[in-house]
This record gives C-alpha cells, sequence and structure tokens, in this order.
C-alpha cells in the first residue's frame, strides 16, 4: 500500500522524517535539560555567593574502641560557587557528650571549630533538584572534663582536634525560574567525618557518622 507521502505533491512533503513517539520525548527531554544547564551553569561562568547551613546529628566511635558518643548542632558554608567547582569557609558548632579515654571517665561536650572546604559548585544542580557533594578538612576546639568518682567533674584542657570531612546533601530546588539569578533549596544530607588526632591531649582517631537537614542558597 502507497503511504500518504507518496499520494502527495513533492512540495508537501514532509521535508524530514516524522519522529516516533520515542524520539519526540527524548528530543523534548534534550531541550528541558540544555535550558537548565544554561541557565545553571551559563558560558560567561560567574562567581556567586553561595551558603550552605545543616542541622546535623553526629554519632561518634573511636577506631580503638576507647571513645565514643553523639553531638548536634550546625554547620553553616559561606563561599562562591562557579560552573564545576566551588569553595568555601566552613563554621561548626555542635553540642553533646563524647566519652574517651581507658577510664571512660574523661568526656568531651563540644566541638567548635571549622576549615575550608570544596564542593562541585553549579555542576550538581539539575533540572529541579541537586547532587552536591563536598570535602573539607576540619580544625575544633573540644572542651573536656573529668568525671570524679565521688561525683561532680573536674574540668580538663580543651581537646584540639583535627580532620577531614566528606558530604553529600540531596535536595529540591525552590521555584526554579529562568529569571532568578539565585536559587534555594531543601534537602537532607549525610557526611562522614574522622578526626585523626588532636594538638593537645590524648585523643585517639576516631571517626563520626552525620545526619543532615539542609538549606542551600546561591
Amino acid at each position: 500500500m502507497l503511504g500518504p507521502s507518496v499520494n502527495q505533491h513533492p512540495e508537501k512533503r514532509p521535508s524530514k522524517p516524522v519522529q516516533t513517539e520515542a524520539e519526540a520525548a527524548a528530543a523534548e527531554d534534550a531541550a528541558i535539560a540544555a535550558v537548565y544547564r544554561d541557565m545553571y551553569r551559563p558560558k560567561h561562568n560567574p562567581g556567586r555567593f553561595h551558603i550552605l547551613a545543616r542541622a546535623q546529628y553526629s554519632i561518634g566511635s573511636a577506631f580503638n574502641g576507647t571513645m565514643s558518643g553523639r553531638t548536634g548542632g550546625a554547620q553553616v558554608d559561606i563561599g562562591q560557587s562557579f560552573n564545576f567547582i566551588g569553595y568555601a569557609l566552613t563554621l561548626r558548632g555542635e553540642g553533646g557528650v563524647i566519652d574517651y579515654g581507658a577510664t571512660g571517665r574523661n568526656q568531651m561536650t563540644g566541638l567548635l571549630g571549622g576549615g575550608p572546604t570544596l564542593s562541585l559548585g553549579r555542576l550538581g544542580m539539575l533540572q529541579r533538584g541537586y547532587i552536591d557533594f563536598r570535602v573539607g578538612y576540619d580544625f575544633f576546639v573540644a572542651p573536656a572534663r573529668e568525671r570524679l568518682l565521688e561525683g561532680g567533674a573536674a574540668r580538663l584542657p580543651a581537646q584540639l582536634p583535627h580532620g577531614p570531612r566528606a558530604q553529600l546533601n540531596l535536595g529540591l530546588l525552590l521555584s526554579p525560574d529562568r529569571s532568578r539569578k539565585l536559587f534555594h533549596g531543601v534537602g537532607l544530607g549525610l557526611g562522614y567525618q574522622v578526626l585523626v588526632g588532636s594538638f593537645r591531649g590524648d585523643l585517639p582517631a576516631s571517626q563520626f557518622l552525620q545526619f543532615a537537614l539542609h538549606y542551600s542558597g546561591g
């Protein structure tokens, strides 16, 4: 049987093959991805202010089994993002109880500090969501005390732990729009912190698993 185009005058026939439904859907997806790519990562690659705020809960333990505890608090990254990289200064404050030492009576009651951070910049922005992976190195001041056998506690010199950090933040953008220059999002985060030692005191090498809610803006 002759198709419709065969019965038409050559000038009225389609100039190119008609797309199938799957091909049309794929072309539409590619066009949408290109629009978002140009919106999030413009060719002139401007450096934009970026902030990431996390409310997080951490569970820690030493590699040799002589430390364990939990902390909770906040972390804020303030920096600048580019198309394929970003940098920030991280500030972090957490409170809790972390038992350490051979006797089990020494305790840290918090972690205060921060350090430099590198991120994927705007590379992780994907249409209406984002995947934000960050690495950094933190330096802390950790107030410490010793529980006394007769009750109460005696203050100890603060520990000065330090170590690398890796965090993954997954979120959704709030009302992405082509006219926006700044984007806002909320989501969940996971993190892993290693404290390789302390500049003061006998703190063992330890690890912390972090769970977070976060806001991202920039």
